[in-house]
């Protein structure tokens, strides 16, 4: 697809673009090469409120603070003076606070009550994790520095409904990949079309503003954005949860700073950054036995430090994890398994990175990360053939429906501090290769043909993206104005081939031909963000991106018929959306911050899948950007010296110039309009407890109502009514979510024992659907949404100074129902569900050096 020069027509100024911001950055290193070390502190830090201190510390030193809130509380530094070593300044901050310091990784530094230097009567004993330096305790409520703004704050001072999941978090919820730690945390949606291939069209949403293909959700690697292409078959690449630093999951339009498909919010994955002090690291290894299913296993390792202090350090890691299976493929004609446990995952990850100082106030990261992934057969299973409630889940494909993806991040981030102000770019390119394959044949289902007549249908993606970004912030926040101003560039290039018909377009079957698409998208943009301090504790902010998008795309279809020969598409478009964000904070006192916002986000048009005479309707070529706005008031306060933790919001979101997926189901093909408006509204609610310094429970909390506002019609049939949920069975979204865990730590035989437990539930969505009436283009009434669920997880650690073990029970109840219930043709008999992991029992080993 493409000639060679039409590649390098499209890649010949990005190239250039890019070579001018590297020359940019490296010019500016040598400007700057006599001032301060990044190693010292930059600015003064004045006398201030403790935690706001050791705010402004870990903004200038790039470390993450761990700290319990209740020793800060009532407590102020004195300050440092710029000049001084990480160590030196810390301790100057902490000094005559009674709090002292350690690290616990090349990354982390915990905060935590001093030790008398005296002999002194024993006191009482200290709840054990003060004694313990391989990881956090869970059942205190932690301080945790995000970078949800662009900038280190601690999350209470962040304006913005958020979820974080640390990695202690992330271990003791037993999550193996995104999916499930999407399915934990409320608000979030996280679903894909069982009737097609393992990996096929996934969707991410958030607040209910829900685009079946996950282009409203925007995702980013550090500071790298992961695009996606609404008009491909496959899903996105989401990077396993693997030596991560977090996982911030920010609720509402973020379109200012993280720009287009930020609609209904972000998700970013922040990675293990390389120490110019200290080493550390870790290996791990798991195994675990699933029942009435194949077993599971995980080896993992990374390591990190200086190879010379202050100057060079790096980065290393690489996690290897096979998902056993636990769906069975039989021939459905003679009731004989094919293939045992056939739906088996094998995941693999690499990291490196590497810190340069070469000068006192530039440091320079080249990191390289690959993940590849390889689905041995799709978990879906046939509903007729299969009996969840008893284990039975038989899929009666005729093939094996595999899919395997390659993905490669390459970057280069540059930090250098240029006075008053921090210089920040990132250059980055990715590579992705993707390929599935389907069974045509069971699409229409089962027929009179026999098993061996199945009918192979691979489809396949390549896709490289180029981006940059620069970013100008001031240095201190504790000044009256505070800003930041960016600049962004992202090129992506997608090859592929697919059928006609993808998921998301359609639900009215697949046409007999194939289109291969070759498709650049290519967004620039400049972004401002100004923060003014209108009084002690009263901050307003402005903010707003303008981003030009662009698309060039070339469709070759192949022969649908005898009367329709290949036919090829040449189509381009492009829009100049404007996304601002109004913001009022105001800090009442350390433990209570109330704000309201309103955003604009919003997502890029493109071209439409074209076939000409071989449907009845004239399909528009092209499709416009949609836009959400959104209206949020929140709080986030600490109470009882800091024994709870409330984090809430409520929302109203509008919807406006939506993009629509009409179905066509006369010639099985479908097109997007932007037609009708929705509203979601709702609120999210954050509960954690501290009852003693042995327990803690947490409650997280979310309902959201997503509704079409107005009925969009087609020939005088019905595509959406006034009042129907957004989205089209079973992806939608319900309306409850609610995630609730309890910790308990106790001293056994020198160990920190911790006895976990953890609950998601989901309700179901009451409807109305579109499906359901009889008047609708789709009429499917053998669809259904998902019912109400829970699933329950339960872990016992034990933690040995740098060693720890623990024993899991994922999904303890066995719970089994019959989800995302869906066939490919709306009149099809065959039907196809998933349904949780079994039961899974096992162990998981951890050391930390």
């Amino acid at each position: 697809m493409g000639s060679t020069a039409f590649r390098q027509r499209r890649w010949g100024p990005v190239v250039s673009s890019v070579l001018c911001s590297w020359a940019l950055v490296a010019l500016l290193g040598a400007v700057v090469s006599r001032a301060q070390s990044p190693v010292r502190l930059a600015a003064d830090i004045p006398p201030q409120p403790l935690a706001e201190a050791l705010a402004a510390y870990a903004r200038q030193t790039g470390l993450q603070l761990v700290f319990v809130s209740e020793i800060a509380r009532g407590k102020t530094s004195k300050g440092a003076p710029a000049g001084l070593t990480q160590e030196a300044a810390l301790t100057r901050l902490l000094d005559g606070t009674e709090l002292r310091f350690e690290f616990l990784n090349e990354r982390s530094v915990r905060i935590l009550v001093a030790k008398p230097d005296s002999p002194a009567p024993p006191p009482e004993p200290a709840p054990p994790h003060e004694e313990h330096r391989g990881g956090e305790s869970l059942t205190t409520i932690q301080e945790i520095i995000v970078t949800a703004a662009q900038r280190d704050e601690l999350q209470n001072r962040v304006p913005i409904s958020m979820g974080v999941w640390t990695p202690q978090a992330i271990e003791a919820s037993g999550a193996k990949d995104f999916a499930t730690l999407a399915d934990l945390t409320p608000g979030v949606e996280f679903d894909a079309y069982p009737d097609y291939s393992a990996g096929i069209e996934t969707n991410v949403a958030i607040r209910g503003v829900n685009s079946k293909d996950g282009s409203t959700t925007a995702i980013y690697i550090d500071d790298t954005p992961i695009p996606t292409d609404p008009g491909s078959s496959f899903g996105r690449e989401y990077p396993m949860l693997f030596d991560l630093e977090r996982v911030e999951v920010l609720r509402g339009p973020q379109g200012v700073l993280f720009g287009e498909g930020a609609e209904g919010g972000a998700v970013r994955f922040i990675t293990v950054q390389p120490s110019l002090t200290n080493y550390g690291g870790f290996a791990n290894s798991e195994f675990s036995e699933t029942a009435r299913g194949a077993p599971s296993y995980e080896v993992g390792a990374a390591v990190g430090g200086p190879l010379t202090p202050d100057v060079l350090g790096f980065r290393l890691g690489a996690s290897l994890q096979r998902d056993g299976g636990f769906v069975d493929r039989v021939d459905p004609y003679i009731d004989t398994i094919v293939d045992k446990n056939s739906n088996w995952v094998r995941s693999e990850a690499g990291s490196a990175a590497v810190t340069i100082a070469p000068s006192e106030s530039l440091q320079i990261t080249p990191s390289f990360r690959y993940q590849s992934t390889d689905v041995h057969d799709t978990s879906a299973f046939f509903l007729s053939l299969s009996d969840p409630a008893r284990g039975v889940l038989w899929n009666g494909s005729g093939l094996t429906q595999y899919y395997y993806d390659r993905f490669t991040l390459v970057s280069l981030k540059t930090a250098a501090v240029l006075g008053p102000a921090d210089l920040g770019s990132v250059t980055a390119y990715i590579q992705r290769h993707a390929n599935a394959l389907e069974d045509n044949a069971t699409l229409d289902g089962l027929n009179q043909t026999g098993y061996a007549n199945a009918k192979a249908d691979p489809v396949w993606l390549d896709q490289t993206v180029l981006s940059q970004e620069l970013r100008l912030a001031s240095s201190d926040r504790t000044a009256r104005l505070s800003w930041i101003v960016g600049a962004s560039y992202v090129h992506a290039h997608y090859e592929e081939s697919q059928d006609i018909a993808t998921s998301a377009l359609a639900d009215g079957g697949a046409l007999n031909g194939k289109q291969l698409v070759d498709r650049v998208r290519s967004q620039v943009g400049a972004y401002v963000e100004v923060d003014l301090r209108l009084r002690q504790r009263l901050t307003a902010s402005v903010g707003a991106r303008v981003e030009r998008d662009s698309y060039d795309s070339f469709q070759q279809v192949e022969p649908i018929s005898s009367l329709v020969g290949e036919q090829n598409f040449s189509i381009s478009g492009a829009a100049t959306p404007v996304t601002p964000r109004f913001n009022l904070a105001y800090q009442a006192d350390a433990n209570s911050l109330y704000y309201a916002t309103v955003a604009k986000g919003y997502r890029m048009g493109g071209p439409n899948d074209t076939v000409g005479v071989a449907c009845p309707v004239s399909t528009p070529l092209t499709y416009r950007p949609d836009l959400v706005w959104s209206y949020e008031i929140g709080a986030k306060n600490s109470l009882f010296d800091g024994h709870l933790q409330v984090d809430s919001s409520v929302f109203y979101i509008t919807w406006q110039d939506m993009q629509l997926p009409i179905p066509l189901t006369n010639c099985g093909l479908g097109f997007t309009v932007n037609a009708g408006t929705a509203t979601s509204d709702g609120f999210d609610l954050g509960l954690q407890v501290a009852l003693s310094g042995h327990l803690k429970v947490a409650l997280t909390a979310a309902y959201t109502d997503a509704h079409y506002d107005e009925t969009v019609t087609l020939n005088n049939l019905v595509v959406v009514a006034r009042g129907d949920a957004i989205g089209a069975l079973p992806l939608v979204t319900p309306p409850w979510s609610v995630t609730t865990s309890a910790a308990y730590e106790m001293a056994i035989a020198g160990a920190r024992v911790t006895l976990s437990a953890q609950d998601a539930f989901h309700s179901r969505n009451p409807g109305p659907f579109a499906s359901d009436n009889p008047m609708a283009v789709t009429y499917a009434p053998t669809r259904r949404a998902n019912p109400s669920t829970n699933l329950l997880n339960l872990r016992t650690t034990a933690v040995w100074s740098d060693f720890e073990l623990s024993l899991f029970v994922n999904n303890a109840l066995d719970s089994q129902p019959t989800l995302q219930v869906r066939n490919h043709v709306s009149t099809d008999s065959l039907l196809y569900a998933t349904t949780f992991r079994p039961r899974t029992i096992g162990v998981a080993g951890r050391w930390r050096f």
